[in-house]
């Protein structure tokens, strides 16, 4: 009586199956569980050799055992790629069966990953475009309404009614009329609480990018000026600032409150500016000669009695000059400065 062993059904996976992220989180789990059951079934086998071994009948020993044929390798299946270092080393430990079934989720996964932000940055595109459109029509709609105003003000149907009297003329001359000019009126109240909004959204927005470019600049400033960042130094700066120097060129308190909070603004040509830039350069000036005078050599010391040497005269003219400098500041003085250093 022969046995007859049936191979048990393998469940093959669709090509075309739609895997999620949940599917490949299960895929993922199976497939680290899958060499300890390898092991175990490893196991098993070995136990139930001896017993093969018995009950397997004799070879005849007249018969040649041909060598079974090599099977074709492969290639190896690369992770996904958006995997780490680690999940990827773990990858390559897996079935193949178990990677086939990962990667081609992880392929379809990442597939429409991709597509959805595709889809995403081209509605947000839209959605600009639209936005920019909607913004240009406001402010252009915003620049008409002053014209508008006045055309229903001054060149209206009702021109004529200038006063009350006008007023009460109408009502009792032409009742029609008088309904057609408050209606009138009540589309001028409409359009001026329109316009004070308008102007009260146009504020809010100059403030908004008025304090973003105050916040800009004093980071700027703050790179260049490390005592503005300093909690105490930069308020105490700011302070003298505003006390002490500016008043000094010309500023009055009331113009320097409105150059801070941005409603006026200061012209490169300000004559007090340009004073401002003149002793930038004057003091620029005074740096480079304090460099050119260290960087001179100091004269040699002489004994008591010894003839000065022809440098040392120059050096005490220097050193007077720049001091003279320091103290007044004038042009003169550092003019003579450098016509001192140029002879030296």
């Amino acid at each position: 009586m022969t046995d007859v062993t049936s191979a048990p059904a393998v469940e093959s996976t669709p090509a075309t199956a739609d895997y999620t992220a949940s599917d490949l989180g299960n895929m993922f789990a199976e497939a680290r569980q899958a060499p300890e059951s390898a092991e175990e079934e490893a196991t098993g086998e070995q136990n139930s050799a001896p017993e093969a071994e018995s009950a397997a009948p004799a070879e005849d020993p007249g018969k040649t055992t041909s060598e079974a044929e090599p099977a074709e390798e492969l290639p190896p299946i690369e992770p996904p790629r958006s995997w780490t270092k680690d999940e990827k080393e773990e990858f390559k430990s897996y079935p193949r069966e178990a990677q086939e079934r990962i990667s081609k989720a992880a392929t379809r996964y990442e597939s429409e990953f991709r597509r959805s932000q595709n889809e995403i940055a081209e509605t947000r595109k839209a959605v600009e475009v639209e936005r920019a459109a909607a913004e240009k029509a406001r402010k252009e709609y915003e620049a008409k309404l002053p014209t508008l105003m006045q055309t229903l003000q001054e060149a209206g149907p009702f021109s004529d009614i200038r006063s009350m009297a006008d007023v009460e003329k109408l009502q009792q001359e032409d009742p029609f009329r008088f309904q057609a000019f408050q209606l009138h009126q009540w589309k001028l109240q409409a359009a001026q609480a329109e316009q004070a909004e308008v102007k009260s959204r146009q504020e809010q927005e100059r403030q908004s990018e008025w304090t973003n470019h105050v916040q800009k600049e004093n980071a700027l400033a703050a790179e260049h000026i490390p005592e503005l960042a300093d909690k105490e130094k930069g308020p105490a700066l700011t302070s003298r600032v505003a006390t002490e120097i500016l008043p000094e060129y010309g500023f009055t308190p009331s113009e320097l409150n409105a150059l801070a909070n941005g409603s006026e603004k200061l012209s490169i040509y300000d004559h007090r500016l340009q004073r401002l830039l003149a002793t930038a350069v004057k003091y620029a000036d005074i740096q480079k000669a304090k460099v050119i005078a260290a960087s001179k050599p100091a004269p040699a010391v002489q004994r008591p009695g010894a003839a000065k040497p022809q440098g040392s005269a120059q050096s005490e003219t220097i050193t007077k000059l720049s001091a003279q400098l320091e103290r007044s500041g004038e042009t003169r003085d550092l003019g003579a400065l450098i016509g001192a250093l140029r002879r030296a």
